[in-house]
């Protein structure tokens, strides 16, 4: 690997967003010349109805495996919203470690933009309400009967997406897509860093809303 690369950035989309809505995101930080991918959560979309449980954390491990062992390349982990759970999941694919192993390559910064950072154990639910994060879900999330998903309302737009004009947030909240049901209830396993304060950067948004 060329040493004076610069770090990959690994995007891990919320509850019902897709590469689609980190695209600006990926775009800008193209032109800065940062190698740049976005995470398709297996639960949300087309196979929201058969995914099985844990499979974004087992599908950012096998990205981020192919990326760190193969490539030996250095990345960054951005996690939004629901994205801090599966994308908590990687230990062992961090860069001191692996440098210690005589190993090139790994996680050298995590970022939880507006996330959920949970302990090792915790499912959603759990985390949320260990902080005091609870109540509005019923605005904005509901259960589809027909397919077992979980879909967005038409609430959904002026709450997640409050900081655009409208006409955009409408746009944006078209492009959700629903999530199995299970997102809630996985645990998370092989979290990276024990303790719920973790070493990576936080970025708070003004208005953010809990979705448990």
């Amino acid at each position: 690997m060329d040493t004076s690369a610069k770090p990959t950035f690994i995007l891990v989309p919320g509850i019902f967003h897709t590469p689609v809505h980190g695209q600006l995101l990926a775009d800008a930080l193209h032109a800065k010349g940062y190698p740049t991918e976005s995470i398709s959560h297996p639960t949300i979309g087309p196979l929201a109805t058969t995914a099985p449980l844990n499979a974004d954390p087992a599908n950012i491990r096998q990205v981020l495996e192919k990326l760190i062992n193969d490539q030996e390349r250095e990345v960054i982990l951005m996690c939004h919203s629901y994205g801090g759970i599966p994308g908590s999941q990687v230990k062992g694919l961090e860069r001191s470690g692996r440098a210690k192993a005589g190993l090139k390559g790994g996680i050298v910064k995590q970022i939880y933009l507006s996330a959920i950072l949970p302990l090792e154990g915790e499912n959603t639910i759990q985390a949320c309400v260990a902080v005091g994060l609870v109540g509005g879900r019923g605005e904005w999330v509901e259960m589809d009967t027909v397919t077992g998903t979980v879909v967005h309302t038409s609430k959904a737009a002026p709450i997640l997406f409050h900081d655009l004009p409208n006409d955009q947030a409408e746009y944006w909240a078209s492009k959700l897509e629903p999530i199995a049901p299970h997102f809630n209830s996985d645990p998370c396993n092989q979290r990276l860093l024990g303790h719920r304060c973790s070493e990576g950067v936080h970025i708070l948004q003004k208005g953010s809303r809990p979705f448990t």
